[in-house]
């Protein structure tokens, strides 16, 4: 602990070491991480627990957070503490019909505490982009500020909490940029599985944490 804190006084914060995949179930979160962590497709199925993995050659730990909205909060809140990143995984193929559940995974990543003392790095995966009805990432960006906006509104006029902890990204009536987050959040587009596996932009992503 004594450790800790000097390096806290005279060095900031301390980096974890956990990537942490968060997503809404059927978005590709545990294919992505096969391929990143084995570079395989394998056979995927719901999970009521976690992945974690070491990556080779680095100090840096994947999770795969189950997409269970039950089980997600809790898992994403037990290894942010210790988090160096977050990818926050989107099934670009069937966005429209689900922005509203894929926006508050994001929502409640920026709201964590842990991301928001870390100023982790957040990533929008947006996967399955060989797919007919995909969706492009700078548009799943756009679309995720205007929802943030309506859901932070929301919490603005409903949420009242005395714990001195942030609930709200902004002011009510405030339009949500990501560019304005106090952790920088990026959208790349990607493929997971398939002929045509590319996740070129989530690899370079890493390399640079």
């Amino acid at each position: 602990i004594f450790t800790y804190v000097l390096l806290r006084q005279f060095f900031g914060r301390v980096k974890g070491n956990n990537i942490v995949f968060v997503g809404i179930e059927g978005s590709g979160k545990t294919a992505l991480y096969a391929q990143l962590v084995a570079g395989k497709e394998v056979q995927t199925h719901t999970s009521l627990q976690e992945n974690k993995t070491q990556l080779a050659n680095s100090a840096l730990s994947v999770v795969d957070v189950p997409g269970n909205a039950r089980l997600r909060n809790e898992t994403f809140a037990r290894h942010a503490k210790a988090v160096r990143g977050v990818v926050v995984v989107i099934d670009s193929a069937d966005f429209v019909e689900k922005v509203r559940d894929c926006t508050e995974v994001l929502y409640e990543v920026l709201l964590n505490n842990d991301v928001q003392k870390s100023k982790c790095p957040v990533l929008i995966f947006c996967n399955k982009q060989d797919e007919e009805m995909a969706r492009g990432a700078e548009a799943i960006r756009t679309a995720m500020e205007r929802e943030l906006t309506t859901l932070n509104n929301t919490a603005c006029s409903t949420l009242s909490d005395d714990s001195g902890l942030q609930r709200t990204l902004a002011p009510a009536n405030q339009t949500i940029r990501l560019e304005k987050m106090v952790s920088v959040v990026t959208s790349e587009p990607g493929i997971s599985a398939g002929p045509h596996v590319d996740i070129s932009k989530l690899e370079a992503w890493i390399a640079a944490l």
